[in-house]
């Protein structure tokens, strides 16, 4: 009888479980245009690592168009920039379009914000 009471009460603590697994959101990771623009000055500055510079660029920015573009442009010049010699991590060109790409965010971030 114990064995059977155990049986039931171990399935009931299951599907509590599962249930709860079922229904919880995952953590989601979004990253803001400052974050962002932060990220590649300290990769211009020579202050990031590679380990900081993929992880600026790992997670796609769905829900920020502009700034997916731009980290989709930030890839484009990874594929023929990069270095990967510490500090700087990308040739003098590379490092000058990261440059615009930063001063761009930056004038469409201070042209998004509200008019007081």
């Amino acid at each position: 009888m114990i064995w059977l009471a155990t049986l039931i009460l171990s399935f009931i603590a299951f599907v509590i479980v599962v249930w709860v697994l079922m229904h919880l959101r995952r953590p989601r990771f979004r990253m803001d245009r400052g974050s962002f623009v932060k990220g590649l000055e300290d990769v211009i500055t020579g202050q990031a690592s590679d380990t900081e510079w993929r992880a600026l660029l790992a997670c796609p920015m769905r829900h920020d168009p502009k700034l997916e573009e731009m980290r989709q442009r930030c890839l484009n010049i990874e594929d023929s920039e990069y270095t990967g010699e510490p500090p700087y991590l990308f040739t003098e060109k590379g490092l000058r379009k990261l440059r615009e790409i930063r001063e761009q965010l930056i004038a469409a971030s201070s042209n998004n914000e509200p008019k007081a």
